[in-house]
């Protein structure tokens, strides 16, 4: 039966109404219904009664879900009016966001139509008078073109008249510069007919100065070897085998003080005793003072390196 199931009312409604039948059993039995006189009060039974919490007990948990349940609807009943509420609010802004949009598209529309023909203007202006200044511009500079011609022409003719100015300076500075030129040749003729002159007589003066000087320098060439030759006849040692006609080239070289540097035979004589008897003769010869006296060109030229010939004239044939 359905009375009785787990989740029906059966059995809280049976344990309630057991608990009133018993309650009221009791009080039945306890009443003297033979007796005239009043009873005896008696002490009232005690009664054990147990607090049921219905919140505990299967009705209450529905009636607890039923009343979750229709505040849950509640609830979002609540939610889904703020929900629509606000969904129109937002609509109502999107429309209003939409039409300042629209508003401010327009105005922004007429604002770019108007600085458009401002700038058309600006510019039909501006080119208006890039053509005016275009049209000055090339007048000015036909004007300039046509001075620049007559300056020019000006200036050609000018320097024409200057050019035959020039030409006929020209020609009569040439003719002076020729006659300068004549006078000048005429002058430098002279000139070096004077030099030519000087210079012959500079010439023979040297010749002559030169001729003494050579005759001079022979004699003391003469001389010194004149001297050489007696100092090394002086110091010559005579070998045994020496005989008439032996003769020795000697090459001596000196230094400018006179003194003997070194001694070399140019030509043998045939006999080596002979020759080195010569070469020991001139090394042995002592210094030659008078060397130390002569100008160092002489010497250079004549005593530097001196070549000689030995040949005694006291030999035995």
């Amino acid at each position: 039966m359905s009375f009785f199931k787990k989740d029906g009312y059966g059995v809280p409604i049976v344990l309630a109404v057991g608990l009133h039948l018993a309650i009221l059993l009791i009080g039945v039995l306890t009443i003297n219904f033979n007796d005239d006189s009043l009873p005896t009060p008696k002490r009232p039974p005690i009664v054990h009664a147990t607090v049921v919490d219905i919140s505990k007990t299967i009705i209450g948990k529905r009636e607890a879900e039923k009343k979750k349940e229709a505040e849950q609807q509640a609830e979002l009943a609540k939610q889904k009016e703020l929900a629509a509420k606000k969904k129109a609010q937002e609509l109502a802004e999107r429309k209003a966001f939409e039409a300042q949009k629209k508003q401010l598209a327009q105005a922004k529309q007429a604002q770019e139509m108007a600085v458009r023909k401002a700038e058309a203007a600006a510019k039909a202006k501006e080119e208006a008078a890039a053509a005016q200044k275009k049209k000055e511009q090339e007048i000015a500079r036909q004007k300039q073109l046509a001075d620049q011609r007559a300056k020019e022409k000006a200036a050609e003719e000018k320097k024409r008249l200057e050019e035959a100015k020039k030409k006929a300076q020209a020609e009569e500075e040439a003719k002076r510069q020729q006659e300068i030129e004549r006078q000048k040749q005429e002058i430098a003729r002279k000139a070096e007919q004077e030099r030519l002159a000087q210079e012959a007589a500079r010439q023979a003066e040297a010749k002559a100065e030169a001729e003494k000087k050579a005759a001079q320098e022979a004699q003391l060439v003469q001389s010194i070897s004149g001297l050489i030759n007696n100092r090394i006849a002086q110091a010559w040692i005579r070998p045994p085998n020496a005989r008439n006609n032996m003769k020795t080239k000697l090459q001596i070289s000196f230094l400018p003080t006179g003194e003997v540097q070194n001694v070399q035979v140019v030509e043998s004589s045939g006999d080596a005793l002979f020759d080195q008897r010569a070469v020991n003769a001139a090394r042995n010869m002592g210094v030659i003072r008078e060397l130390s006296k002569v100008d160092p060109y002489v010497f250079e030229r004549n005593f530097r390196n001196v070549v000689i010939i030995f040949n005694p004239q006291d030999l035995r044939n």
